[in-house]
């Protein structure tokens, strides 16, 4: 069986488009990206005195089931050169399970929905391009809606960034 996912990626910790770029590479060893949003370069959320990240989201396709899917996303960071800091803070790579098809998850290491990704512009804006009406199986509301409800912000810009 395949599940369908949507990732967020982020790097603050330079160099940015290189982290973003071993993380796209990695996840195509774990499966398949079926679309991907340009790169934009955010305004830190939640401690905000750091440096800006580039943010993107990809529309992703695996055999893992997400519990397997985190595993191997930890897996990935760490190979990339991730290290534990505190919450929110600088980091060189941050992939992150928004959504797995219309599955609810509430587990102690993972949430799926991401219980953030409402409150957070770097998740919604690029999600509008990879699917702008994504619907979760129990709300009527689309991408566009809650980037329209959002109360974050920040400043987001796309990048002329290949990847």
């Amino acid at each position: 069986m395949n599940y369908n996912y949507i990732l967020s990626l982020g790097s603050n910790i330079e160099p940015r488009h290189d982290y973003l770029l071993k993380a796209h590479k990695a996840l195509k060893s774990i499966g398949n990206i079926i679309k991907k949003s340009s790169i934009y370069e955010t305004e830190a959320w939640g401690n905000k005195n750091q440096s800006k990240f580039y943010n993107a989201i990809v529309k992703f396709e695996s055999f893992l089931a997400p519990s397997e899917l985190l595993h191997a996303i930890k897996k990935i960071e760490r190979s990339i050169g991730r290290k534990k800091t505190f919450q929110w803070g600088p980091r060189e790579i941050d992939i992150d399970i928004v959504f797995c098809q219309d599955y609810t998850i509430n587990e102690p290491d993972l949430k799926v929905p991401h219980p953030e990704f409402t409150s957070r512009k770097f998740v919604l804006e690029p999600m509008l391009e990879v699917d702008k009406d994504y619907l979760l199986s129990d709300s009527d509301k689309t991408i566009t809606d809650f980037l329209t409800l959002c109360k974050d912000q920040s400043n987001i810009h796309k990048l002329d960034l290949i990847w």
